[in-house]
């Protein structure tokens, strides 16, 4: 990436950590910002594939949503698990022990997470992209979510 490239990136980047960090990711196509340089309005900006740029914006945003392993995101992960009928049991103790089922419960929450982020970036702009994970039908895409999910988790790690 070029010097240009890299600043389009990192503005956009910064402006949805903003809009995260405001809780304002569902009305982000409301929230003026400068168009010319969001890589979600124009992902040819970047020369790489529109669903890695659109990956690259969302994991720091998740970050800025739940930044560490707290009581918060215990209790999302459990209210989803409700949703889906399955046990609200995972325990801030389980994530901090690296227990092997607190773990795949948080990376589906995560995978959820990213989804959520994707669907939302879709309705950025009537030039933005539809993503979905599900999307991801190569090996090399599947491999950017996991590098993604656990980008996240190393992230979060680092605050407990």
């Amino acid at each position: 990436m070029n010097t240009a490239e890299k600043s389009h990136l990192a503005y956009t980047i910064a402006h949805f950590q903003e809009v995260a960090r405001q809780n304002r990711f569902p009305e982000n196509a409301w929230i003026p910002h400068d168009t010319a340089r969001c890589v979600i309005c124009h992902p040819e900006l970047l020369p790489q594939d529109p669903f890695a740029t659109y990956l690259d914006v969302v994991t720091p945003s998740v970050k800025v949503r739940r930044p560490g392993w707290d009581a918060a995101l215990v209790d999302a992960i459990n209210g989803d698990r409700e949703l889906q009928g399955l046990p609200p049991d995972v325990t801030l103790a389980a994530l901090q022990s690296s227990d092997p089922r607190a773990m795949a419960a948080l990376r589906d929450w995560l995978h959820d997470a990213v989804t959520t982020g994707l669907e939302l970036l879709g309705i950025h702009s009537p030039s933005s992209k539809e993503f979905s994970l599900d999307d991801a039908v190569t090996p090399a895409l599947r491999a950017l979510i996991t590098e993604k999910i656990n980008e996240i988790i190393l992230y979060q790690q680092e605050r407990r």
